[in-house]
C-alpha cells in the first residue's frame, strides 16, 4: 500500500506541475518529451531511488529488520527524490 500512495502522489504531482508544458508539446507534435516527463522520467528515479536506499538500508540494518520492497516505508523516499526532480523539471528552463 506505501507503494502505490507513493507512486500515485508522483505522478499526480508530475501531472500539475509539468502539465502546461505538456499541452504545449503535445500540439507540437512532441509525444516523446510528454510521456518523458510525465510518465517514465517520474517512474524511473521513484524505482531507481527507492531500490537504492532499500538495498542500503537492508545491509545496515539486517534482512530480519525491514519490511517487504513493497510496503516499507522507504517507498516515500523515493517517492520525495521523484518529486524533487519534477520540481526542478518544471522551474527549469523551458
Amino acid at each position: 500500500m506505501h507503494q502505490m500512495i507513493a507512486l500515485a502522489l508522483t505522478l499526480i504531482v508530475a501531472l500539475l506541475l509539468n502539465g502546461g508544458a505538456a499541452a504545449q508539446m503535445v500540439s507540437a507534435g512532441y509525444w516523446g518529451g510528454v510521456i518523458g516527463s510525465l510518465l517514465f522520467g517520474p517512474l524511473i528515479v521513484f524505482y531507481v531511488v527507492h531500490t537504492l536506499v532499500y538495498f542500503a538500508v537492508r545491509l545496515i540494518r539486517g534482512k530480519d529488520r525491514v519490511l517487504s520492497y513493497t510496503r516499507s516505508r522507504i517507498n516515500y523516499v523515493g517517492a520525495v527524490v521523484a518529486i524533487l526532480g519534477v520540481l526542478g523539471a518544471a522551474a527549469g528552463p523551458a
